[in-house]
This record gives structure tokens, C-alpha cells and sequence, in this order.
């Protein structure tokens, strides 16, 4: 769902994202409130939706029956020393914390290592010099990290697809090196360090969260750039190109870029019974590396304007309707008072919590959810435990709910009142039309996209591909009523809707061409553009009553969606498109390097790109 920021600053996207606070014992705590329209009475509800008003209100709200409270002294350092060293706990900790030295010779060692790939060195022993350099940076964010956020975050697929997009790419380019001593560096200097980056939300440093994560971040994200321009351009010295092939005939085997050029094969060479593919290992792993850079460019945004909201830790938000034509049935849920957990160092935290509440609620202007107004903020058990653990100067770190917002929604509020220029009365009739008679389009649509997949099979005709404009229908409903504020949150989201948008839209434009603009086709491709846009990226902007009452887990949708796309991506690489020929190719001269792309491996990459990260990122 869309929903905003943080405890202590605001933030907007399509899940809310968990914030952290320090909370000392005697100090105070600050939070930030909420306004929004005043909602409609009860009894005005069809007068309203004849004058275009609101009809009701959606609360994006987090979950207040889990606030996450960690000792800041609880790091991987302490539970390295133990128990038998906790005395020695804070010398160690203040000879571990970032200091400049390795502030500094962690990013010299970094640049160093990018440099050197691109020039001639007889004696590659050198390259050990920067690779031990790097060790001190990630140490140190390392020995600062707390053991319980790591084990949050080993469950956030962000975090493991990040740290598996680096390790596939290490290996790639390690073995572009021949696995020798420039292996080093990669590993020990830029991939470590990489990692210590998805787990920023893990710190207990304050030097480290503060001023010096958005430079890290930033300075990440342009590592990965350079990297990436360097190795596509071919500027790195003494790599070897690999490619590796697999056909039906022969298996899996690799080789190298000249040997496989020589024997002026193609991407897809059908010969008989035989399927032959290949692909460049630089290609795998820049593809990996891209992907990293993205992720990373986005939690250096968020950390630059959003100072208090965590960069990769997120979880969903929940909808509920305020008003509307039906009242919601709610669960009453036991509330948890401030003062609940009975130890004076706990007092200051709880008055925390308790403040924050108070201010998401108290706002005479917006209406809460009674859902929302029942349940208090509670501490889990572990967190419970450290706090009643707490002495007068100890600190701890509480990552609290997002901030909650409500979206009004009626006539007006549609994308069809947008497009019609404020005719609300139009966009109603219109809308409510549609909605009465859905299964019209619905039916015809589904059947239409079966029959445009089977086409492009060719095991019925070519043509019939134009039978997917019966996707408009249906598609195009949905969309006329998703609500305008909430679709412009959810595609002011860079790496929810901007990345799988403009790779989507890349991708279909290779597989258009790969068929040499077939009208069918590109018929077939632009209808199916536009439903993954409306119905699987701005699915959160669909704020009618009736599809938040009864709606159940978005699961089922996003896979059928990623099985969607596996399966046109198993038709692409195994060549049961015919008529997709991989001769049409897009050449041109990066730097060193002669690139040729061909559509149709376009058109798989990119489907590929869009559909992995969206699909996962949103089932969590």
C-alpha cells in the first residue's frame, strides 16, 4: 500500500518504510502529525457523490502492535567478545568506531582498485595492497551493526537479492581476470564494503547513520556506475571475454568472445532439433551490478531528504476505508498504555511512545479508523526484555511505525475526472457503467491474451495477435478509476515504478522490434505495457471502497503475473517465436568495446529486470 515515512520524519511510496530513533533516558522525543480534508457525515454520502465530493477516506497505516526496540550497545562487537570481555566492550568500541583512517582508506582503496584494472601492472601481488586496505572500512561498519536487525533484514528479499546481485557479479569478474590476485580487491574491497551498505539500517553508530551514511551511499552508487562503464567500454587491461553457450546437442561449455565471433553464430541458431544460446559473462554480471546501483541510488535519495527514515528496511502498509457506504466490522485489540512495562528506565520510552500516538491521533481535522484508534503501541517481547533491562544513561535505538496518511477518494478524485478536465458527473456515470458490467471486458480480455501468447508460437496464425486489444477493455477500467493522489505517490517511487516501468517499456520495445514491427504484435505488446502498468504497478492507487473491503492477499496476482512472465521469457530464450528473428541487432562503439545487442536478448533482459525485484519486493 502507499503510505509515508517515518516516527520522526515523512516520507512518501508504495509500502511504508520502518524509522529509527534514539531514545535516551531523560531527553525528549519528537514526532510529526498529520492533517487531511474533513470527511464527508454519514447522511450527506449520496448528495456528496452527485456534487462530486468525497465519499470516503483510505488510511495507509503501519503496524502499531510491534515497535522494535534494540540496546545500542547490543552490536556484533559485543557478541564477539562475550560475556568473559564485556569489560573490555567499551575500549574495543571506541577503537572500532568509524574513525578517519578508515574513513579514508576504505574509499582511496576502492577508487585505487578501479583505476588499476585499467592499467597495465607486470606484478599483480600489487593488487593485495588495496584489497587489505579496504578490510578496515567494513570492519568497522561491521562491528557496529546490531545482531538483531541483521536477522530482520536477512528476511527482507531487498537485502538478499542486493547481496546476491554482488556476489554473482564478483565471481563474473573474477573469472574475467582469470581468478588471479586482482580477485582481492573485488572481494575483500568492493564487495564487502557493498554489503555493509544493504545493512546500513543495522547500525548503532550515530557517526555512521548520520552525516556519513548519505555520503557512503552516494559514493556507492558511484562506484558501481564507474565500474560498470569501465567494464562495458572495455577499458579494464589483460580480461578475458567469456562467453558461455549451451545447446541440445552438445550441453553447457565456455569459451571465449573471438572463438565464439569465428563461428558466426547468432543468439539463436536453430539447426534441426537444435537450440543453441549464449551469453556474455560481462553481460551477467553487469546486469548484476546495475541492479545493485539502482537499489543503492535509491536509499541515497531517501537518505538524503529523509534523514530519519531507514534507507532498506520496509514493511506494508495496511488500507482500511474511514466512512463509504458500509462501516468496517473491526477486531478490538487489547491497547498497551504507556507505562505497561514496569521499570523506571522504561518511563522515557514509553512516554515516547505514548507522545507519538497521541499526535497521529489528535488532529481534529482528519478522521482516524476506528481499527487504527483501538490499537496502541505495544513492544514484542525481545524488545519488552531490553527495555526493563535498561539502566539511567543506557540508549536504545526504537524503530517505530510509519507516519499514517488518508487519501480521500470520490468522483473527482478518478483519473477519468483528471482526463475529463473536472467533469466529475461523467467520470461517475462512466465509471460506475463500467464497474456494473466488468466482466464484459474481463472475459474477452483474458481470452484474448491467451490467444495473443499462442500466437506468437505461430501454431495458429500471426495475425491473430491483434486479438489482444480485447485487454483495453477491462484494463482501461481499471485504470479511469484509480485515485490521482495516490498514483502520483506511487510513481514518484523510484525503484517500485520507475525502474520496472522504463525496463519494461525498453523490453517490449526489443520484442516489437525483434519482429520487425509486426502490427499484431506491437498491437499485442503495447496492450500488455499498459496492463502491467495500471493493474501490478499503480494496483495501490485503486482506492474504491468495494475493492479495499473485499480485497485478500495481492499474492496470487503478482505470481500469476511473474509466471506470466517466465513463461513468454522460456518462449523468447528457446526459441518458440519463429517470426522472432535475433539478426536484428542494435551495434554501436562504447570506449573500447563494440557492442552489439540484439533485440530479442533486449526483450528477455529487460522483461526480466522489470518482473524479478517488483514481484518479490511486493509479496514480502
Amino acid at each position: 500500500g502507499t503510505g509515508t515515512g517515518t516516527g520522526t520524519g515523512t516520507g512518501t511510496g508504495t509500502a511504508t518504510s520502518a524509522g529509527s530513533a534514539t531514545v535516551t533516558a531523560g531527553g525528549d522525543s519528537s514526532s510529526s502529525t498529520k492533517t487531511s480534508p474533513t470527511p464527508v457525515e454519514e447522511g450527506e454520502e449520496e448528495e456528496a457523490e452527485e456534487d462530486g465530493k468525497d465519499t470516503h477516506f483510505v488510511s495507509f497505516e503501519g503496524d502499531r502492535s510491534r515497535v522494535v526496540v534494540i540496546d545500542k550497545k547490543a552490536t556484533v562487537l559485543r557478541w564477539l567478545l562475550g560475556k568473559a570481555w564485556q569489560s573490555w566492550h567499551n575500549k574495543v568500541w571506541a577503537a572500532c568506531q568509524l574513525t578517519p583512517i578508515c574513513a579514508v582508506l576504505g574509499p582511496v582503496s576502492i577508487v585505487t582498485t578501479l583505476v588499476a584494472y585499467t592499467c597495465f601492472v607486470r606484478d599483480k601481488g600489487l593488487f593485495l595492497i588495496p584489497g587489505i586496505t579496504g578490510v578496515g572500512l567494513w570492519y568497522n561498519m561491521l562491528t557496529s551493526r546490531s545482531p538483531r536487525v541483521l536477522r530482520i533484514l536477512a528476511k527482507d528479499f531487498d537485502m538478499l537479492f542486493n547481496i546476491g546481485n554482488m556476489i554473482v557479479w564478483a565471481c563474473c569478474l573474477s573469472a574475467s581476470f582469470g581468478w588471479d590476485e586482482r580477485t582481492v580487491p573485488v572481494v575483500l574491497a568492493v564487495m564487502m564494503n557493498a554489503f555493509l551498505m544493504v545493512l546500513v539500517d543495522a547500525t548503532c553508530s550515530d557517526f555512521e547513520y548520520g552525516g556519513s551514511r548519505r555520503i557512503f551511499l552516494s559514493f556507492t552508487t558511484l562506484m558501481c556506475f564507474s565500474g560498470l562503464v569501465l567494464d562495458q567500454g572495455g577499458l579494464y587491461n589483460d580480461v578475458e571475454n567469456i562467453v558461455w553457450v549451451f545447446n541440445t546437442r552438445d550441453g553447457f561449455h565456455a569459451t571465449t568472445a573471438e572463438a565464439w565471433e569465428a563461428t558466426n553464430s547468432t543468439a539463436l541458431a536453430d539447426d534441426g532439433n537444435t537450440i543453441t544460446l549464449h551469453t556474455y559473462l560481462r553481460s551477467v554480471g553487469n546486469t548484476r551490478v546495475l541492479f545493485f546501483a539502482v537499489f543503492i541510488a535509491t536509499a541515497a535519495w531517501a537518505s538524503i531528504y529523509h534523514p530519519t527514515e531507514c534507507a532498506i528496511l520496509k514493511n506494508a502498509a495496511r488500507r482500511s476505508v474511514i466512512g463509504g457506504a458500509q462501516e468496517e466490522e473491526v477486531v478490538e485489540v487489547p491497547s498497551t498504555a504507556a507505562g505497561t512495562v514496569p521499570h523506571e528506565g522504561s518511563q522515557e520510552l514509553q512516554y515516547s511512545l505514548s507522545t507519538y500516538q497521541a499526535e497521529q491521533e489528535d488532529t481534529e481535522e482528519a478522521p482516524v479508523s476506528q481499527q487504527l484508534n483501538d490499537e496502541r503501541m505495544a513492544l514484542d517481547a525481545e524488545s519488552e526484555a531490553t527495555v526493563n533491562g535498561l539502566g539511567d544513561d543506557d540508549e536504545v535505538i526504537a524503530f517505530m511505525p510509519a507516519e499514517e496518511i488518508i487519501i480521500p477518494d470520490g468522483p473527482k478524485r478518478s483519473m477519468l475526472c483528471f482526463l475529463l478536465c473536472g467533469n466529475h458527473c461523467v467520470a461517475k456515470r462512466v465509471n460506475d457503467f463500467a464497474e456494473e458490467h466488468k466482466a464484459w471486458g474481463g472475459i474477452p480480455g483474458f481470452i484474448g491474451f491467451i490467444i495473443f501468447l499462442v500466437a506468437l508460437t505461430e501454431v495458429i496464425p500471426l495475425n491473430l495477435t491483434w486479438v489482444s486489444v480485447l485487454l483495453l477493455p477491462d484494463t482501461t477500467r481499471d485504470f479511469f478509476k484509480l485515485n490521482t493522489h495516490a498514483v502520483k505517490l506511487c510513481i514518484s517511487e523510484p525503484f517500485d515504478f520507475m525502474v520496472p516501468f522504463a525496463t519494461l517499456t525498453v523490453g517490449l520495445i526489443g520484442g516489437m522490434a525483434s519482429f520487425d514491427f509486426h502490427p499484431g504484435c506491437c498491437a499485442g505488446f503495447i496492450c500488455f505495457d499498459f496492463f502491467f502498468i495500471t493493474d501490478i504497478l499503480l494496483s495501490d492507487a485503486d482506492l474504491t471502497e468495494s475493492v479495499i473491503r473485499e480485497a485478500g492477499s495481492n499474492v496470487p496476482i503478482y505470481m500469476i503475473a511473474f509466471i506470466t512472465f517466465g513463461s513468454i521469457y522460456a518462449m523468447i530464450v528457446f526459441g518458440a517465436c519463429p517470426s522472432a528473428s535475433s539478426q536484428h541487432q542494435l551495434s554501436f562503439t562504447f570506449f573500447n568495446s563494440h557492442v552489439k545487442i540484439s533485440f530479442i536478448s533486449m526483450w528477455a533482459r529487460f522483461m526480466y529486470v522489470s518482473s524479478t525485484p517488483r514481484n518479490f519486493s511486493r509479496n514480502k
